[in-house]
């Protein structure tokens, strides 16, 4: 496709997960085939692979689930930098050695290890069963839909820690901390993490078919 193709366009900017430069585009002149693109079926022999039988929405949620973590890895490091060189207003002491501190920061590590655990064994199980089977169970794919959706709000659990936790600091721009803030916060927004797919989950484990069947069983 030719970039005159492409055209810069106001669609707004959103506050968070901004890359450098974030400039919105419409590209006018370029043909989609008027075949479904997500139908649930391999297209062709060529894509009979474990990659094109894994189901879609288990890559999506898994995707989401691990960026939302890494935001978090990301506010919880900095935050423990900072801990060992931060002295608080009216204070002497380090921000490391506030007892305070220390609980939280053991609280933010706990969601996130904890979260990321359960993802990353629901999706190796998923990945097995599609080896093996071919599929993926209705049970696997709730238990990897809530695997997702956890953690992504206990990332945002770990990095709303971490920034009350610094004070101050985390809110000028150049702390990482002030951008973690931001870019959690548009990952739960997602919508294969967002707090309704607890629902979904819900229903599945007793179940019940998903809200959006179509979206979740491909």
């Amino acid at each position: 496709m030719p970039s005159s193709n492409a055209h810069s366009a106001d669609l707004g900017v959103c506050a968070g997960c901004l890359v450098s430069p974030h400039i919105p585009s419409r590209v006018f002149g370029l043909r989609i085939a008027p075949e479904p693109a997500l139908d649930g079926t391999p297209p062709g022999r060529h894509f009979q692979g474990l990659l094109y039988r894994y189901p879609l929405y288990a890559s999506v949620s898994g995707l989401i689930g691990t960026v939302a973590l890494g935001i978090a890895q990301g506010a919880i490091d900095a935050c423990m930098e900072l801990a060992h060189s931060k002295r608080p207003a009216g204070t002497t002491e380090l921000l490391r050695d506030r007892p305070l501190f220390q609980v939280r920061l053991a609280e933010a590590v706990a969601f996130i290890r904890s979260a990321r655990a359960w993802l990353y064994a629901a999706v190796q199980q998923a990945c097995e069963a599609t080896r093996a089977r071919g599929q993926v169970t209705f049970e696997e794919r709730a238990d990897l839909l809530l695997a997702a959706a956890n953690a992504t709000r206990s990332a945002a659990a770990a990095v709303d820690i971490a920034y009350t936790l610094v004070g101050g600091t985390a809110n000028y721009r150049r702390s990482p901390l002030q951008r973690a803030l931001r870019d959690i916060h548009v990952v739960t927004q997602h919508i294969a993490t967002v707090p309704h797919q607890y629902e979904s989950a819900g229903r599945m484990l007793v179940g019940l078919p998903p809200l959006a069947p179509p979206l979740i069983l491909l």
